[in-house]
């Protein structure tokens, strides 16, 4: 069972509220309702915010300031085909933007257009080589497609550029974890979590590179970490119960396979494994 790499892509996109990517004449009617719109955002009225985008288009059309940020709205609505529609546009007004393509990239990665999301991430690192958030989209990206040699050197990459980059550690962790480098796994795991000490995600996968490594019992502490966290976080829980099965704790294996049923939906693969195993203990 490997650590989870899914997450809400949203989160890049949502660093990048209120940037202004490029510059829209000072008063201009459009400058208004631009400025409007980034408030809108900022206080996550994304409804408000693309009313406010939409009528900054219709004075200023070839503002890529505004076809950016209306971008951002439709994605943060749940829009992905308006979103990259804008996106896209506003590349077309500032082809020399390096965000108008890392939206692109962040965009048809949630749709699940990975070697064109890799593309748009290239073309973004191209334009702007210092962007860590743009290695790290694409690092990330390698992660979810599974291709863990090459996300090492892309998510080092956004770490030389931001040491601070919780999400870099992590998915450098998880590359470290698939590739049988437990000692890496658990420093740049340890990093992570020093970095954010509720990232259940990044103590859960600390605690099976401390079990790749032998170390149960820290393991266990570590896995414990991941649900204190986050309680619903059911892969640590689920990890936690068959250690402590092996373990011969079986009624504390018994709690924890019962909080894997309580927080995952029935329809899901986890929870009736959890449910069967519960059955096993019982009889």
């Amino acid at each position: 069972m490997r650590p989870s790499s899914k997450w809400s892509w949203s989160q890049y996109l949502k660093r990048a509220v209120g940037r202004r990517p490029d510059t829209v004449p000072a008063g201009s009617e459009d400058e208004d309702w631009l400025v409007l719109g980034l408030d809108a955002m900022r206080a996550l009225d994304y409804e408000r915010a693309l009313t406010c985008f939409d009528e900054a288009v219709l004075v200023h059309p070839a503002s890529h300031a505004v076809w950016y940020s209306r971008g951002l709205a439709f994605y943060n609505l749940g829009d992905d085909a308006a979103a990259l529609e804008s996106f896209t546009r506003a590349s077309e007004h500032q082809p020399q933007s390096h965000l108008a393509w890392y939206g692109c990239g962040v965009t048809l990665a949630e749709m699940g257009r990975a070697e064109e999301a890799l593309e748009a991430f290239d073309r973004a690192i191209a334009l702007e080589p210092d962007s860590y958030l743009a290695w790290l989209a694409k690092g990330m990206s390698l992660i979810e497609q599974q291709r863990w040699e090459e996300a090492l050197p892309v998510l080092q990459e956004a770490i030389d550029r931001h040491q601070g980059a919780t999400q870099a550690w992590y998915g450098l962790g998880i590359a470290y974890l698939q590739t049988n480098r437990a000692a890496s796994a658990l420093t740049a795991f340890e990093r992570s979590v020093e970095l954010q000490a509720d990232f259940d995600l990044a103590w859960y996968g600390k605690g099976l590179a401390l079990l790749q490594a032998a170390r149960v019992d820290e393991a266990l502490e570590a896995l414990t970490a991941a649900t204190t966290a986050n309680p619903r976080c059911t892969l640590a829980w689920m990890r936690q119960a068959e250690t402590l099965e092996q373990l011969g704790r079986r009624e504390a294996a018994r709690a924890a396979y019962e909080q894997v049923v309580q927080h995952t939906p029935a329809t899901e693969a986890l929870h009736t494994q959890a449910q069967r195993q519960l059955q096993r203990l019982r009889s």
